[in-house]
Parts: C-alpha cells; sequence; structure tokens
C-alpha cells in the first residue's frame, strides 16, 4: 500500500499506472490529491473524465478506459464514490480492475467499507497502485496544519496547531479554511503564532481555552464548569450564549450515546458527520451519562434559555450555574 504523500509524489513525477485506488474517509485531502493530479498531467477535456458512481454507466467508464488518449497524452479516468456501485456494475468494475488497459489511468475513490469495496479492492493487480486517505488524529491535524502555514511562510508554536486541530475537530477542510483566515490575518507579520492567536481569529476568548468549558461538562466537574462559565461571563459572555453553548454540548452527546446503542459498529462517525477521532472521544464522554439524563437535560437548556430570553426576574448567573450542576450532578 502507498502512503498519500508517496502518491502524490509519483503524480507529481508522472508516474502512472493502470489503476490506482484511494480509499479511507478523508475526502478533502482525496480532492487535494486529485488537483495535484490534474495538474501534473495537465490534462485537457478529451484526456480527463469524471464519474459519479451513482449514476454512471460502468459500461461506458470501462470503454473509456480502454480508449488511449488523444495527441499521444495519458487518459484520466476518475470515478468517485464508488462503494455505491451495485453489485452488478461492482462486479464488472472488479472484472476490469483484474486486468486493467495500459490507454488510461482509472482513479477509483472509494470512501466507506462497503461489500463493493472490498470486491474492487480484492481485484486489483500488484501494478495497481492502492493509498488510504485516514481522518486525521490529533497528531496528523497538527502536522497538515503547520504544512499549510508554512506554505504561507508562516510558523507557529506547537501548542497553537495543536489547539488549531482541536478546534477545527481535525477535519481537514475545517483545518484548511481556518489555515487560509489565519495566513491572510498574519501575512508579512513575521510573528510566530501562538494559542492565543488561534482563538483570537476562531472568535473566542484570547484567556480562556475554546474547550475548558466543553471538557470539563464531558468530565462532570460542575464545580470547573461553573468557575469557567463565570470567567466567561465576566469578560463579556450572555448567559444565554453559554446556555446554548450547553444545549450543544449536551445534544452532541446525546447523539453519539443514542446512534451508538442503536446501531453498534455501524460508522456513526459518518452518520453524524464527525471525524472518528472526536466521535470516539465524545462516546468516551457519554458513558458518564444516561440517556434519560442527557434527554432531560437537553430540555432543561432549551427551558432556562427561554426564561433568559423573557422578563422572568430570574437572576441569570444563578439560573446558569444551576443548570450546569443539574446536568453534570
Amino acid at each position: 500500500m502507498l502512503s498519500p504523500s508517496d502518491l502524490i509524489r509519483e503524480w507529481t513525477g508522472k508516474k502512472t499506472r493502470p489503476v490506482c485506488c484511494l480509499t479511507g474517509e478523508e475526502r478533502s485531502l482525496k480532492d487535494s490529491a486529485l488537483r495535484v493530479l490534474r495538474e501534473a498531467f495537465g490534462a485537457g477535456a478529451f484526456n480527463f473524465s469524471e464519474y459519479d458512481a451513482e449514476t454512471a454507466d460502468i459500461g461506458d467508464l470501462i470503454s473509456a478506459a480502454m480508449t488511449p488518449g488523444l495527441m499521444s497524452d495519458k487518459r484520466i479516468i476518475v470515478l468517485k464514490g464508488a462503494e455505491k456501485l451495485k453489485k452488478e456494475p461492482a462486479a464488472a468494475l472488479a472484472d476490469y480492475v483484474a486486468s486493467p488497459s495500459d490507454a488510461a489511468m482509472l482513479v477509483v475513490l472509494l470512501d466507506r467499507k462497503t461489500d463493493a469495496a472490498d470486491l474492487i479492492i480484492g481485484r486489483l493487480t500488484p501494478g495497481s497502485g492502492l493509498a488510504h486517505f485516514a481522518p486525521l488524529e490529533s497528531a496528523g491535524a497538527a502536522g497538515y496544519a503547520r504544512g499549510l502555514l508554512e506554505k504561507e511562510g508562516i510558523t507557529a508554536s506547537e501548542e497553537a496547531l495543536e489547539l488549531l486541530a482541536e478546534t477545527c475537530s481535525f477535519d481537514a477542510a475545517t483545518i484548511k479554511q481556518e489555515t487560509a483566515k489565519l495566513a491572510a490575518w498574519r501575512h508579512g507579520s513575521g510573528r510566530k503564532l501562538e494559542p492565543e492567536d488561534i482563538m483570537e481569529s476562531a472568535g473566542f476568548s484570547r484567556t480562556l481555552n475554546p474547550f475548558e468549558f466543553s471538557n470539563a461538562l464531558h468530565a462532570k466537574n460542575g464545580p470547573l464548569a461553573c468557575e469557567i462559565a463565570e470567567k466567561m461571563m465576566a469578560e463579556g459572555a450572555e448567559p444565554v450564549a453559554i446556555t446554548v453553548t450547553l444545549a450543544h454540548t449536551v445534544e452532541k452527546l446525546l447523539k453519539v450515546k443514542t446512534l451508538a446503542g442503536a446501531a453498534p459498529g455501524s460508522d456513526s462517525a459518518g452518520v453524524l458527520g464527525m471525524n472518528p477521532g472526536y466521535y470516539r472521544r465524545l462516546l468516551g464522554a457519554s458513558g458518564a451519562f444516561t440517556l434519560k439524563r442527557l434527554s432531560a437535560g437537553l430540555d432543561r437548556c432549551l427551558e432556562v434559555e427561554s426564561m433568559l430570553k423573557s422578563s422572568s426576574g430570574r437572576d441569570p448567573r444563578l439560573l446558569v450555574r444551576q443548570l450546569i450542576f443539574e446536568i453534570t450532578r
């Protein structure tokens, strides 16, 4: 198996293979790799074809892959979402990758593990390329952010990179968006980015780590969560905004715990649109709560939010503290 960087290095050097399979859930990195592919080979409209598995005619795709490119250029065929193929088209594609033509390079994207994906991967020849684009974890996400910033001539401390990665939930597309914003903001400053720069860019307080509050809630540490909430309100955060943050935290835990219980072993992270590493973290935290308590906590958040928005006469700070202790007790 090739690493994603090895595959990109091959394409940059204009090396082709009859078939290349890109597996894994990190679609943003796959899209970046495809841009490298197209730029490296300068594939024009006549020699570059992109298909979607849900609408593609696999017979037409195979015919295109067996047709030499115009002007002696290598034809490039890209099939996205191949794991969604039905039984017969998947079998036809598997037969092709077992004996591919040299006329073109077929690039097959498989985002999830399915029967169709297993069938196609199992028929690859030794001359084919297979690269896995796994979701980024903490260290990998920080390294990815570092590489993007360095391309813009910006350096950042390890603490800043780790915070940036966590702020983006280790999602490559979000990291790319945030680093572009940081690059535009700090362009030409020559100063190393620190955690406070990441927090300011993301719209958080410069003195409070944005995850301190949710981490305290996940740990059911009511006194610490109240202390952090008091600091946030002292810096100008509105009680209703803190209540909304509480609701979002409880809602995520509730969704994760509900789905994990209803469909254990399924691709729950993908269903919820979460990075698997972030999903596993929430799943671990949800173990300290019952579904009944989380559901009641979410209802209570909505009730307190309504009270804060009305003229109930209740002390907003006291309401927030009571809510935190109800959720974490």
